[in-house]
């Protein structure tokens, strides 16, 4: 077998002088763009030689394969349409109408979605946060063990780890409780695709006793946008359910270069993962330490490996508290961007979070790390306190995600809803982390809260009016 099947065929194929009488409409040649006219050569459908996605039994499924052995996994599924296709197929798979499944609340919105699709309804496992930050970092095994006794008729835990800022749970010591209970255990660690390839780095989920995972390849790999993995264990290797499920999901145009991606980066990792991300690991370990010593700035390690829950850390997530400066995350952030001209993933009121890659070289470290020194400096902190971050209220649910999907809503100033039913997401983005769903109350603390999103400048996603001056409600329980 090849080491890589579809970039091998794909590139016979281009090189070859065929006349293109199939899909894409470009024919391979119709973009007039040289960045895109590259790529529209290797663009092609399932013609002889190149395999279906749908029903794999040549290049596909020999590169699905290799990546099952690269992961330790009993099968792998190649995604085409992201993280998201994997968790609603496996919703799906597993979920049914009015069927109980324990999540925590600060999984991804796909979560939500899987819910819709299957009818299923979210048992929330309580997620330990830090208080100081005011982040929600991990769920705890006995958190669980205690939910599964209260809830017997469920029989799915669908955890997410690692978390947006980089902690992961303890999925072994939580495998063992729903392997001891006879329960199924599913992870998403879309951001965990780079675990398996260094014992530096947090334990894979699957080799900790997960049955089922997700990855989001691309969001740590060099894979290309929307490339992403579903991995089962060998017990589940011949799941007919669950390939029923990414069959249905998956796109019937599968993007050829994305599945070779997927394939090379594969490679790329096998041969080259242990070593880049044993630099990364250093480079992390020398850029936290410069970090700490400048005042007003510290990283939070100490601080996540406190937290109930946390097992281990990643070392490509830099959590950058900036408490001790006269900014607030988001200001910090800007100036970052706009002096620097360096983007990082997230800020909030207290926090900046710098996602890092194998691929960034010492110079990059210490780009970052000069210009937080330098922008420190420029604004020491008035030695006041930090501001206090509000944490969502608990939801209370009057009616199933499916069934206030399918319900009609209105639109009514926001502070009319007050002990409405919710008829829309409202998420804080990034990590797009539901503060509140359709089929929800909105009691007058979640409106506090909605009101203090706003103020703090953080980034809405979800509602028809992104001010939050209005907000949708469903007609009915309240």
């Amino acid at each position: 077998m090849p080491k890589t099947p579809i970039y091998s065929a794909l590139k016979a194929y281009a090189g070859e002088d065929f006349l293109r009488l199939h899909m894409p409409g470009h024919a391979g040649k119709g973009m007039e763009q040289q960045e895109l006219s590259a790529a529209a050569a290797w663009d092609v459908t399932e013609i002889p030689g190149l395999d279906d996605l749908h029903l794999p039994g040549g290049i596909i499924r020999q590169s699905q394969e290799l990546l099952a052995r690269a992961f330790a996994a009993g099968y792998s599924y190649f995604l085409v349409n992201g993280a998201t296709e994997g968790i609603h197929a496996l919703f799906l798979a597993l979920g049914r109408e009015g069927k109980e499944i324990l999540l925590p609340r600060n999984a991804h919105r796909s979560f939500y979605g899987g819910m819709v699709l299957s009818g299923a309804v979210p048992v929330y496992i309580p997620v330990q946060t830090e208080a100081q930050l005011g982040i929600a970092l991990a769920v705890t095994a006995e958190d669980i063990e205690t939910l599964l006794q209260r809830h017997p008729e469920a029989q799915t835990v669908f955890l997410a780890s690692p978390s947006y800022y980089g902690t992961t749970c303890d999925v072994a010591a939580i495998a063992a409780v729903t392997r001891d209970l006879g329960k199924n255990l599913l992870v998403d660690e879309a951001h965990g695709s780079h675990f398996s390839f260094s014992d530096l780095y947090p334990q894979p989920a699957l080799r900790s006793g997960a049955d089922a995972v997700v990855n989001g390849l691309h969001k740590t790999l060099p894979v290309l946008n929307q490339g992403a993995a579903l991995h089962l264990s060998a017990g589940w290797a011949d799941n007919s359910r669950i390939r029923q499920t990414v069959s249905l999901l998956a796109t019937t145009s599968p993007s050829y270069p994305v599945m070779a991606s997927i394939e090379l980066a594969r490679q790329f990792m096998e041969e080259n993962g242990a070593s880049l991300l044993e630099r990364a690991y250093e480079f992390s370990r020398c850029c936290s330490c410069r970090i700490n010593r400048i005042t007003g700035l510290k990283t939070c390690e100490q601080e996540l490996r406190k937290v109930a829950g946390v097992a281990q850390l990643d070392p490509l997530k830099i959590l950058v508290s900036v408490q001790g400066t006269a900014l607030s995350g988001y200001q910090f952030a800007s100036r970052l961007r706009d002096k620097y001209r360096i983007q990082v993933e997230l800020a909030d009121s207290n926090i900046i979070l710098a996602m890092f890659s194998i691929f960034h070289e010492a110079q990059d470290w210490t780009r970052f790390y000069q210009a937080l020194q330098d922008i420190a400096v420029s604004y020491p902190g008035p030695g006041g306190q930090p501001v206090k971050v509000e944490l969502p209220p608990p939801p209370h649910m009057l009616l199933s995600p499916r069934q206030a999907f399918m319900a009609p809503c209105r639109r009514v100033p926001l502070r009319d809803g007050v002990n409405k039913t919710a008829g829309e997401m409202i998420a804080a983005y990034p990590p797009g982390i539901p503060c509140i769903l359709p089929g929800e109350l909105i009691s007058r603390e979640m409106i506090d809260y909605l009101v203090y999103l706003v103020r703090s400048g953080a980034r809405i996603q979800g509602p028809e009016d992104a001010a939050l001056r209005y907000i949708n409600i469903i007609d009915g329980p309240s």
